[in-house]
């Protein structure tokens, strides 16, 4: 049961990081790019949760915590896409995700579960991610947080998806 978890987990990883790098490159949000978004959004809760049972026994406290905020930030981010809330709260579902995403990273780079370069791409994706997304002039690095997140979560599902002795 935790290995059909863990797959499926890590296939909504690769997914999510495809559309994700994707969706970085295509025009101002529309009726279908929301729904693009959506699909991310629901991928990324169910790869949140592969992930953490992934690493589930080595994680300890900051990989819980991580990993229940990236279940809020996810949630957040679904509200949004279907409208249940208003389309303010991106950053703070954003900022929630991504906290617990960097938090995910310290976990997994303590307990050696995900090979490094994997990590430097999801924290670098959240260190120019907010640069990008509240500096006009800057969007350029919100593009690249968006290619690098999606680079870095679909190489992540790949690894979990592995197994131990092909990582």
């Amino acid at each position: 049961m935790k290995t059909n978890l863990i797959r499926l987990g890590g296939l909504a990883a690769i997914l999510a990081g495809i559309l994700r790098g994707l969706s970085s490159v295509l025009p101002t949000p529309s009726g279908k790019i929301m729904t693009l978004y959506l699909v991310i959004d629901v991928l990324l809760l169910v790869s949140s949760i592969g992930l953490f049972e992934f690493q589930r026994v080595k994680a300890g406290a900051i990989g819980t915590l991580a990993f229940q905020l990236q279940i809020l930030g996810a949630l957040i981010l679904i509200a949004r896409d279907l409208a249940i809330l208003g389309a303010s709260v991106y950053p703070v579902g954003g900022l929630i995700f991504a906290v617990g995403l960097d938090l995910f990273v310290i976990a997994s780079w303590r307990s050696k579960t995900l090979p490094r370069w994997i990590l430097i791409l999801l924290v670098l994706s959240t260190v120019i991610g907010p640069i990008g997304f509240f500096s006009p002039g800057l969007a350029v690095l919100f593009t690249a947080s968006g290619i690098l997140f999606g680079i870095g979560f679909a190489s992540a599902g790949v690894a979990i998806c592995l197994p131990r002795h092909q990582r």
